[in-house]
């Protein structure tokens, strides 16, 4: 029994070490992304009202004019932005606070920053909404629904990051069936399969980061079911 248990030990621990090796990798954080980035197709004559950009989170400092937004929450509102040139007729909505910031900062903070950035970007404070309510990406959509600005069927555009956007357009989709989602992330890097290499193959932070959130993604995409 001793000699049975000391296989099936030498077994699991080189299959739990291969996979930490496997998700730390690149490739490995690619393939884990991969089915939670699912993107829309845009038709050419859709045109949204809203632009919805979920708030990736923020940075607080020694006093609010020192706060931050973090990485996804830049990428969010530039993609956004960018989006807004294409359709200026919509309004943008930054949508979210952070949760556990209420004693610290007014609920609006991480949605100021957001309009900053995009008023920064060219976007005019008369087409930009904040949401201060919502604290998660199932409440951005409830809020969303709960608005009286939309119908079931009106023309909404998600943004997001690449690795949220299989959650965001399910919990969206629970109350818009005229959705589009467009992820935020940027280009140069995301096809880790057309270089690869050694490199690739080679574990390093970023990636194991990388792999983490989207791993979390998948565990959030089961609890969104349990809850709804």
């Amino acid at each position: 029994r001793r000699n049975s248990l000391q296989r099936w030990m030498k077994v699991a621990g080189t299959t739990a070490l291969g996979s930490l090796w496997f998700v730390s990798t690149p490739v490995g954080a690619v393939v884990l992304e991969w089915p939670l980035a699912v993107p829309s197709t845009i038709e050419p004559n859709w045109v949204p009202d809203y632009i919805y950009v979920l708030s990736g989170g923020f940075d607080i400092g020694d006093v609010p004019a020192h706060d931050a937004s973090g990485l996804e929450t830049i990428r969010r509102v530039n993609k956004a932005s960018e989006l807004w040139k294409q359709y200026p007729t919509a309004t943008l909505i930054m949508a979210g606070t952070q949760p556990g910031t209420g004693d610290l900062r007014d609920p609006q903070q991480q949605g100021l920053l957001m309009q900053e950035q995009a008023e920064r970007l060219g976007v005019p404070p008369a087409k930009i909404l904040i949401d201060s309510v919502s604290t998660n990406t199932n409440g951005h959509a409830k809020v969303a629904r709960d608005s009286g600005l939309h119908e079931p069927d009106s023309p909404l555009l998600i943004v997001t990051s690449d690795f949220h956007l299989r959650r965001s357009r399910r919990e969206f989709s629970r109350f818009f069936d005229n959705i589009r989602m467009v992820g935020s992330d940027t280009t140069m890097g995301n096809d880790s399969f057309a270089d690869l290499s050694i490199r690739s193959l080679l574990p390093d932070v970023n990636s194991l980061e990388d792999a983490t959130i989207c791993l979390r993604e998948f565990v959030a995409l089961a609890l969104s079911d349990l809850r709804n």
